[in-house]
């Protein structure tokens, strides 16, 4: 029988690092005693810049070159490669733990299930997948939305974790939730953050300039001068079924 999941439930916030995120990955790396680490998805290294003093041996893939070339820069330290996550497999190594830190939502969704086998694929045994996504759901997500309405995708990247979940392809071992304060000098501040991970949403905010403004408004507490948007996140940590069980 599935294990009931443990939940820990707090507020952190995160000033513009990801202190929170930062924090949950490391106890979960901690957790199953991870050092050969692989983060799938890791855009311009940020993540692996945060674990770079850990001591971990760190791996990163993802699918856009202009990316790793600027985590090569970040992490010096760390193996990148250019691949997408369906297409990872064990040829690439094996790995006491592999991660997606909000990056699940972005791979196809009809490749979401392959990715995360895959993912699973490459560990070794009594290692650990660790899926970080953040929620359609908070004042973080409301104010975004006319910048880019991800539901249907983050809606997508959850039911691919579940549906491998109620098939027994794949364990659940833990389950995390927290929300995630994010602090903006402005609006500006905002879009600038956004288009961090896409340089075309400064486009769609200047289109979509009214709703978004509007959107703004409505969903910004002021804290020292601050702008506040809070995101739900959670965090699937999830293994292979056991050896002899079909996957």
């Amino acid at each position: 029988m599935q294990p009931s999941p443990a939940e820990a439930v707090a507020t952190i916030s995160e000033g513009r690092t990801n202190e929170d995120t930062i924090a949950v990955l490391r106890a979960a790396l901690r957790q199953v005693g991870a050092r050969e680490v692989l983060d799938i998805g890791c855009g311009n290294g940020a993540i692996l810049s945060a674990l770079a003093d850990d001591g971990h041996a760190l791996t990163g893939i993802d699918s856009s070159a202009a990316a790793l070339d600027q985590a090569r820069r970040s992490v010096p330290g760390a193996r990148f490669h250019l691949l997408a996550a369906e297409q990872l497999t064990p040829a690439l190594g094996t790995f006491d733990a592999a991660f997606f830190v909000n990056s699940l939502h972005h791979v196809a969704p009809d490749r979401m299930q392959a990715a995360l086998l895959n993912a699973a694929s490459v560990l070794r045994p009594d290692g650990a997948l660790l899926v970080i996504e953040p929620l359609a759901q908070g004042s973080f997500f409301r104010a975004m939305r006319p910048v880019e309405d991800e539901s249907a995708l983050r809606a997508r990247a959850a039911a691919a974790i579940e549906a491998l979940i109620s098939t027994e392809r794949l364990v659940l071992r833990d389950l995390r939730r927290w929300n995630r304060e994010s602090r903006f000098a402005g609006l500006d501040d905002l879009i600038a953050y956004l288009a961090r991970v896409l340089p075309e949403r400064v486009e769609v905010a200047r289109r979509n300039a009214p709703l978004l403004a509007r959107a703004w408004r409505d969903n910004i507490r002021s804290v020292n001068g601050l702008a506040v948007l809070v995101q739900p996140m959670i965090c699937w940590t999830l293994t292979p079924p056991p050896v002899g069980v079909p996957r």
